[in-house]
């Protein structure tokens, strides 16, 4: 009996620790499973904390210096595409600190809500292109390399084309992702004040950037396409060289040159490992950002450098010239990018030339434009004008959007003043907005679709839409790009419309990027946590590092049109250009509004 009542007595204690235990590992160990944008907000901006499943209750903002608590705010459930999730708005709390989110066990990463908070991520940023400079630079992560770039397909001749950023988790120069950089590092040095010390370091980057795209330009007037990139097969330039140019180097041993090889072909297994430029014209839009770019930096260092200024200037008007003798403007993207360069062009030259350019385009661009009955998207664009395919370009974004924001704000007094204001509008709130509203992250589509159900089975009105591109496509990438510029547009559209909601939006399209989506992943390197894992490339040794700033192509989507992290894959994990300079020029643009 004794015996009994010592074991009854040893399984009561049993029981106590165990239960003992859970507690203290529920009450001690919180899930960071509130999401909130891991690099933290500006004063003002809009700040929404989001958490997966259904949930009413009291969230808190509790300060870390003092811990205590500073603001309270009730998280309310949200459901929508990506499933059930709550959602709690503390845009009204605005006081300068450190911070984190605690709701029963759960809580968030720490944050901080500061005037500058993304110039730390900003800084980043521009350090991430001095790491990806080409040639004989001294902040290349493997400088100096390619400095026999290259030799030219049409005739074999070698010309310099050294400079640049390699574009990606790869060694190539894509002209038409890279002129990105120029974009977005240009468009924010005009939107941040003359005593920020950032300006300086990206103006030698905007420097080293444009050495290679002044090169690349032909007397013609036109960019060439790309060194480095795919000549007859994918990755058969993408690789380090020697850095001795021509007959003096190689690693490749001389192929014999029989009747009907191709000159690529006798340039890429030649004697020599120099680079293939390949001559001919790269796209349209690339052509138009080029002189977007040009513009931009002739009026950035007119004062600077007034030789340089005319150099850029001239570039970009020869340039522009070409453009319009090809007759290439019969697409959205291209008009949204040809908008955008005459616009830059007029600020730069205040000739009317380009203005009466840029309001003709905005006329044709109307033409594409989708007006929206009852229940029907409208505002968004059509790839042509014929109203059969909805436009939409994963890299490229909405430029114009961008361009039409701009061309308002430029001319404000214009007779068709009140024309782009409807079509601004149309787009931001009958198509961004209203789309927006049917996930829980507020995030944009990526597009709408006609015909069959592309994946995810999901409809609005006649039309049908994913977030993500397509997995089974030859060619998909992530949301970054789309996200980041959509953003970019909407903070302007906000301005020239005076909606704060809109703004709002733009800020939840960041929140995204980093840290607001289902894997609380920040997609910036260096910048957050839980980032997608890691892809260096895969046809070069040695292969890319991790680099501090680069923006990821963005989480992807699987075949249901549900967010996927990936495991390491380009598509997902890679660096492309256009995600970082857009991801930079939308934290400007929020900063310093």
């Amino acid at each position: 009996m004794k015996d009994r009542m010592t074991l009854v007595l040893i399984l009561l204690l049993a029981v106590f620790c165990i239960r003992k235990t859970d507690a203290q590992k529920i009450s001690r160990d919180l899930n960071v499973d509130l999401l909130i944008n891991q690099a933290g907000y500006v004063p003002l901006a809009g700040k929404m904390v989001i958490t997966k499943g259904i949930r009413n209750g009291k969230f808190e903002v509790i300060s870390l210096e003092t811990q205590k608590v500073v603001f309270s705010g009730t998280l309310r459930p949200s459901s929508g595409d990506f499933g059930d999730y709550s959602a709690g708005n503390f845009g009204s709390f605005a006081r300068e600190g450190h911070y984190y989110l605690r709701c029963d066990t759960l809580r968030s990463f720490p944050f901080i809500i500061s005037p500058s908070a993304y110039r730390p991520v900003m800084e980043k940023i521009v350090g991430y292109f001095s790491l990806q400079r080409c040639g004989s630079s001294t902040t290349g992560y493997l400088s100096p390399c390619h400095t026999d770039d290259g030799v030219r397909m049409d005739n074999g001749k070698h010309q310099d084309v050294t400079g640049g950023w390699h574009d990606a988790s790869d060694l190539r120069k894509w002209v038409g992702a890279t002129i990105y950089g120029m974009v977005g590092l240009s468009k924010t040095y005009e939107l941040l004040d003359e005593k920020d010390p950032i300006k300086a370091k990206i103006l030698d980057e905007l420097l080293w950037g444009n050495q290679y795209f002044l090169k690349m330009q032909e007397p013609d007037g036109f960019v060439m396409n790309f060194v480095g990139g795919d000549v007859q097969k994918h990755s058969d330039s993408n690789r380090w060289t020697d850095n001795i140019t021509g007959e003096e180097g190689g690693v490749f041993g001389f192929v014999r040159p029989s009747a009907g090889t191709s000159m690529a072909d006798m340039l890429l297994f030649g004697p020599k490992d120099d680079r293939v430029i390949r001559t001919d014209p790269v796209d349209m839009i690339a052509q138009y950002n080029f002189v977007t770019a040009e513009a931009i930096m002739a009026r950035i260092t007119k004062t600077i450098n007034p030789d340089y200024s005319d150099k850029c200037l001239q570039a970009a008007t020869k340039c522009f010239d070409w453009c319009l003798k090809t007759g290439k403007d019969a697409n959205t993207g291209v008009l949204g990018a040809s908008l955008q360069a005459a616009l830059e062009l007029f600020k730069t030259t205040n000739l009317g030339v380009y203005r009466n350019f840029a309001t003709d385009r905005a006329i044709l661009l109307r033409k594409f434009q989708a007006a929206g009955n009852g229940g029907e998207p409208g505002g968004f664009f059509y790839a042509e004008p014929d109203g059969k395919e909805p436009y939409k370009d994963i890299w490229h974004g909405c430029l114009e959007f961008i361009s039409l924001c701009d061309l308002l704000r430029t001319l404000p007094e214009h007779k068709d003043a009140s024309a782009w204001k409807e079509m601004i509008s149309g787009y931001a709130r009958q198509y961004l907005l209203e789309m927006s509203h049917k996930n829980s992250f507020g995030i944009v589509p990526f597009g709408l679709f006609t015909g069959n159900d592309p994946g995810g089975s999901r409809k609005a009105g006649n039309y049908w839409y994913r977030y993500f591109m397509q997995p089974e496509l030859s060619w998909w990438v992530g949301i970054n790009a789309n996200l980041a510029s959509s953003g970019v547009g909407l903070i302007k559209a906000s301005e020239v419309l005076d909606n704060p909601e809109l703004s709002n939006l733009a800020q939840r399209q960041l929140d995204w990027i980093t840290g607001v989506n289902p894997f609380n992943s920040s997609t910036i390197a260096g910048v957050g946590y839980n980032h997608p894992r890691h892809f260096g490339g895969s046809t070069f040794l040695p292969s890319t590092p991790v680099l501090p700033g680069a923006v990821l192509n963005g989480l992807g989507g699987d075949s249901s049109d549900q967010p996927d992290i990936g495991n390491g894959n380009w598509q997902i994990s890679e660096y492309w250009t256009p995600m970082v300079a857009y991801t930079l020029w939308l934290m400007a643009e929020i900063s310093e509004r």
